[in-house]
C-alpha cells in the first residue's frame, strides 16, 4: 500500500498557554495552571505528583524587570520601595492594546513611572497627637499582606485596559483645552507634569476627562467619550496604579468634574465624593497646614491644589447645603499669590487669586441658614465691607468697558465676576433680615441682572460651553430675584405686564432658561432647574393679581419671632458693591433709590420673603445640576 504523500507545508505554530508552571514547562508537557490559578491551586500534573506548583515567568517580563532594575540603580532610587521591581503576582489575562491606543508601558518602558520629586511623603500626624512624639512609625505590613490585592489590581487592569492611553495628538488637544479654558479655576496641573518623559497615566486620563468635558456636545451621546476617560481614570485610582501621592491628588481634583447624576441620587460617582477623597488625601499629606510646606521641594503646586479644594468645598456647601469638609479653623495656609504660578500663567494666576479671595468671604456666610442667629450686625457689616473691598481691589486692567464705553470681553474674568454677584445675592438671602426689604430685593435684583448680562455675552460667543456644572447653581440663584420681581409686578400692575413697560424681568429670565436648556446636553440634571423655573413662571401667570401665596413662593416672614433688632441697618456704600459701568445693565439705576430714607423704625408686620427655600421649595427639588 502506498504511503501517503508527505506534506510540503510547514506546520503552523501551536497554541500555547501564557500561564504554565515551571515543572510542566521543563518536561514539555501540557499545563492547565491557567484554569486553576484563580483558586490558588496547582496544575493537574503537579497535583498527581504531589509537587509544588510554581508559575513560570516569561523571559520577556524578566528582561523588562532587569532593565528597570538597571535604570533604578542608575537613578539612585531605593529598590525596596519600588513596587514595579516586585515580581508580578498571577494574572489571568495579559493586557493587550487596541488600535489607536498607546500602552502606558510602551511609551517609555525603560523609565520609572514616578514623575514627582515628592515621592517620600509621610502621613501627617498633628502636633498635638500623642503619636507625634514617636516620629515615623515603622510598618512591616507590606511583608505580610498585599500580594493578593496586587493580584486583583493587575487582573483588573488587564481586563479593563485602563492604562491604555489615547493617541498623543488627542492627549495634546485635551491638555491644551484644560490650560486654555479651565486653568484659572482648577490650576492643579503644571505643564511639566505632561512634558516629562513618562507622565502619570492616571493624570493623563484625568486630563483627557477634563478636556472631553470642555468639548462642544454634538448630541446626548457626547458624554460617552468623557465616561470612557472617567472609567479608566477611576480604575487606575482604585488599582493603585499611581504611586506618587501628589500626582494622585491632582487627578482626584480633575475627577471632581464628573457630575452627571443629581444630588438626590446616592452614589460614589459624583463630584462630591471625589472632592471628599481629594480633601482627605490632602489632610493625610498635611497640606492643610502651612508648617508642612517648608519640607516640600515644590510647595507652589501643592498650595494651588489645596486652595482649589477649599474654594470648591465652599461652593458645594452653599449649593447642596451640606457640611463643609475643609473647615476654616483647620486650615492655616497662606493665601495664594501670583508667585505660586509659573510666569507664563500670570494672567490666569490673578484670576485664581481673586476667585479664592472671594471664596474666603463666602465661607463666612456658611452654613446657609438664616435661622442661625449667631451673626451680629457688626459681623454682617464686616462681611459686606469685605465684599466691597474685593470689588474695589480688582486690577484696573480687568474691566468690562473701556474709557470709550466699548465692551471688553474676557470670558474667564466674567466667570469670576459672576461669582461675585452670586455671593451678593447669597449674602442678602442669608442676612437680609438686618436690612430693609426694599434694599435687599433691589440689590439682589441688580446683581441678578448683572449675572444675566455676563452669561448672555458668553452665550453670544458660544463660550457657555466652557462653564462647569456648578455654574448651573449660580444661574438658579440668579433666577430667584427675577421671579420675585415678576411676582411683585404682577400683583401691583396690569395683568398683561409681560407686554407692558417693565418686560425686563421676563426677558432676563428667558435668557437664563435658554442657556440652562442648552446645557442639558452636557449636564442632564440642568433640566430639573428649567422645569422648576418654568413651573413657577406658569403659576405666577395663572394666579394673576391674586394676593394668595403661590406654592413654592411664600410671603410669610420667618424673622418676626426671632429677630431682636428694632431697626434696620443701612447699606453703606452700595455702589462699592457694583463699581462697574451703568452700561452693564439698566438695573443699575435702581441703586440710586437705596437711601437712608429706607430705614424703618420697626419691623413691618409682613414683608415678602424671597428666600431660596420659599422660592424653590427645595424639599421637592431633585437637582441643582
Amino acid at each position: 500500500m502506498a504511503a501517503a504523500p508527505t506534506s510540503h507545508f510547514p506546520r503552523g505554530p501551536r497554541d500555547r498557554s501564557r500561564v504554565v508552571c515551571q515543572r510542566c514547562h521543563a518536561r514539555k508537557v501540557k499545563c492547565d495552571l491557567i484554569l486553576k490559578i484563580h483558586n490558588g491551586g496547582s496544575c493537574t500534573n503537579c497535583e498527581k505528583r504531589g509537587e509544588v506548583c510554581q508559575r513560570r515567568e516569561s523571559t520577556r517580563l524578566q528582561k523588562r524587570r532587569d532593565r528597570a532594575l538597571e535604570v533604578s540603580a542608575l537613578c539612585g532610587l531605593p529598590l525596596n520601595n519600588d513596587p514595579r521591581l516586585t515580581p508580578p503576582t498571577p494574572s489571568l489575562v495579559d493586557s493587550q492594546g487596541t488600535a489607536g491606543d498607546i500602552s502606558d508601558n510602551e511609551r517609555q518602558p525603560n523609565l520609572p513611572q514616578s514623575t514627582s520629586a515628592e515621592t517620600d511623603d509621610q502621613g501627617y500626624i498633628g502636633e498635638f497627637s500623642v503619636m507625634s512624639n514617636h516620629g515615623p512609625l515603622p510598618s512591616d505590613v507590606s511583608a505580610i499582606v498585599g500580594s493578593f490585592s496586587r493580584s486583583i489590581e493587575e487582573q483588573t487592569l488587564a481586563a479593563t485596559r485602563a492604562d491604555q492611553l489615547p493617541p498623543q495628538s488627542l492627549i495634546d488637544a485635551h491638555v491644551s483645552a484644560y490650560f486654555k479654558y479651565l486653568y484659572h479655576r482648577i490650576p492643579v496641573v503644571s505643564r511639566q507634569d505632561v512634558t516629562v518623559a513618562r507622565p502619570s497615566a492616571l493624570l493623563l486620563q484625568s486630563l483627557c476627562l477634563a478636556g472631553s468635558i470642555l468639548r462642544h456636545p454634538k448630541s446626548a451621546k457626547s458624554l460617552v467619550e468623557s465616561e470612557k476617560h472617567y472609567a479608566r481614570a477611576k480604575t487606575l485610582f482604585y488599582t493603585n496604579h499611581e504611586h506618587d501621592p501628589l500626582s494622585t491628588l491632582k487627578a482626584l481634583c480633575l475627577l471632581t468634574l464628573w457630575n452627571v447624576t443629581p444630588p438626590s441620587v446616592v452614589t460614589a460617582d459624583c463630584s462630591w465624593n471625589w472632592l471628599g477623597l481629594a480633601t482627605r488625601l490632602a489632610f493625610q499629606m498635611g497640606l492643610h497646614r502651612e508648617s508642612t510646606y517648608s519640607k516640600r521641594p515644590v510647595p507652589c503646586s501643592a498650595r494651588r491644589i489645596v486652595w482649589f479644594l477649599y474654594a470648591q468645598d465652599k461652593l458645594y456647601s452653599a449649593c447642596f447645603g451640606r457640611p463643609q469638609i475643609l473647615k476654616t479653623e483647620d486650615f492655616d495656609l497662606h493665601p495664594p499669590s501670583i508667585t505660586d504660578f509659573e510666569e507664563s500663567e500670570s494672567g490666569q494666576a490673578r484670576l485664581f487669586v481673586l476667585y479664592t479671595n472671594l471664596m474666603t468671604i463666602l465661607a463666612r456666610m456658611l452654613p446657609l441658614s438664616h435661622q442661625n442667629l449667631a451673626n451680629t450686625p457688626e459681623e454682617v457689616l464686616a462681611i459686606l465691607s469685605d465684599m466691597q473691598k474685593w470689588a474695589g481691589n480688582i486690577p484696573s486692567d480687568l474691566r468690562i468697558f473701556d474709557d470709550q464705553g466699548v465692551l471688553i470681553y474676557q470670558r474667564d474674568f466674567y466667570e469670576v465676576l459672576i461669582w461675585h454677584f452670586t455671593c451678593i445675592i447669597t449674602f442678602f438671602h442669608i442676612h437680609g433680615r438686618f436690612f430693609h426689604p426694599s434694599a435687599t430685593s433691589t440689590i439682589s435684583l441688580v446683581a441678578s441682572s448683572c449675572i444675566v448680562r455676563l452669561y448672555q455675552e458668553m452665550d453670544y460667543r458660544d463660550d457657555i460651553n466652557y462653564l462647569m456644572a456648578i455654574n448651573n447653581w449660580s444661574m438658579m440663584v440668579a433666577s430667584l430675584p427675577q421671579l420675585y420681581n415678576i411676582r411683585e409686578n404682577y400683583k401691583t400692575r396690569a395683568r398683561d405686564i409681560e407686554s407692558g413697560a417693565d418686560a425686563l424681568p421676563w426677558e432676563e429670565l428667558d435668557v437664563l432658561l435658554e442657556i440652562l436648556t442648552q446645557r442639558t446636553l452636557k449636564f442632564p440634571g440642568a433640566q430639573a432647574i428649567v422645569e422648576r423655573i418654568v413651573r413657577m413662571k406658569s403659576e405666577i401667570l395663572s394666579h394673576g393679581t391674586s394676593t394668595q401665596p403661590l406654592s413654592g413662593i411664600g410671603y410669610e416672614s420667618e424673622f418676626q419671632s426671632v429677630s431682636n433688632w428694632r431697626t434696620y441697618l443701612t447699606v453703606p456704600g452700595v455702589y462699592e458693591l457694583f463699581p462697574f459701568s451703568k452700561a452693564l445693565t439698566p438695573r443699575m439705576e435702581l441703586l440710586s433709590k437705596i437711601t437712608i430714607d429706607d430705614v424703618a423704625n420697626r419691623l413691618p408686620e409682613n414683608f415678602p420673603d424671597w428666600s431660596i427655600e420659599n422660592l424653590l421649595n427645595l424639599d421637592n427639588y431633585d437637582s441643582f445640576f
